[in-house]
């Protein structure tokens, strides 16, 4: 495992490595596009004064189009603009001569710039794509919900299955519990962000307070939805319904929520009792207990 976490991390490191060096390449490849580009202007005179000014044009816009990650249509063109270009030298000079030929120049200048940028967007495709993994992981490790500070629905799916054979070891018996308010969509619309999340602190520690100690609450969504797996039967389950539906009609619970105003939450509430035809499925487990939602 040492020695796998150790190729791992030497990966990582050669992959951050490569990254940061193709950037650099690119951006030092742009650089000399554009020194090239100067040298051309500043060595022709000013008879190919229109046809300088065109070709900046152009190159301009492939610089563009390269930048803002339209590869294709930045290469296609450049290889138009260079064969157009190389086709008038060749006609210029199968008719008397070059008039200058440090105008030869733009024929790898665009080329230049989209190879340039084509390395520097490959990086950053690949630092975006680590970024991404490395959120993944860190959400991954992510067990408590940051507005109420109760353990998560992951946490729960995992407590559940500790709780289960903690039950069949001791001959107990387990309850899911689950809670939502009503109208969630229209107290979003109502409410600010600030008093939603306000209310569902509220409704938290209206849940902490009414189960015991040794129950266990779980935030497991961001619309106010609470999990609790009760260590009783169903009818002790009743018993914390009761008391549930007691706090939760207390209009004094929501006071100050909106200034100068008073709100009300309906609450549903499901309680299901495990059984061993559920066989440990968690996930399963949850689905019943949300079927049997009910209004309080």
């Amino acid at each position: 495992m040492a020695r796998e976490k150790k190729e791992k991390i030497i990966t990582e490191k050669k992959k951050k490595y490569a990254g940061k060096a193709a950037y650099d390449l690119g951006t030092v490849i742009i650089f000399c596009a554009f020194v090239a580009a100067s040298i051309v202007m500043a060595g022709c005179g000013r008879e190919l004064y229109k046809e300088n000014l065109t070709m900046v044009a152009i190159t301009f816009t492939v610089a563009v189009l390269a930048a803002f990650r339209v590869t294709n249509a930045a290469m296609i063109l450049a290889a138009i603009q260079t064969v157009i270009f190389l086709g008038i030298k060749v006609a210029s000079l199968a008719s008397g001569g070059l008039d200058n030929k440090v105008t030869l120049g733009w024929l790898i200048v665009p080329g230049l710039i989209v190879f340039g940028y084509s390395l520097i967007n490959s990086s950053k495709l690949e630092q975006e794509r680590t970024n991404e993994v490395m959120s993944e992981q860190i959400n991954e490790l992510i067990m408590t919900d940051p507005v109420t500070g109760l353990y998560n629905l992951r946490s729960m799916y995992m407590d559940i299955q500790t709780q289960i054979s903690y039950a069949e070891r001791n001959n107990k018996q387990i309850c899911l519990m689950i809670l939502r308010p009503k109208y969630v969509e229209e107290m979003k619309t109502v409410l600010k962000k600030a008093e939603f999340q306000d209310v569902v602190v509220r409704l938290s520690k209206v849940v902490c307070d009414t189960v015991r100690l040794e129950d266990r609450v779980y935030s497991i969504d961001s619309e106010g939805g609470f999990g609790v797996i009760l260590t009783c039967d169903i009818s002790g389950a009743k018993l914390v319904e009761e008391r549930l539906t007691e706090r939760f009609a207390d209009r004094e619970l929501y006071s100050g929520v909106v200034p100068n105003n008073e709100i009300r939450v309906e609450m549903r509430l499901g309680c299901v009792q495990y059984n061993e035809s559920l066989k440990r499925d968690a996930i399963r487990f949850k689905e019943m207990t949300e079927a049997a939602l009910k209004d309080i």
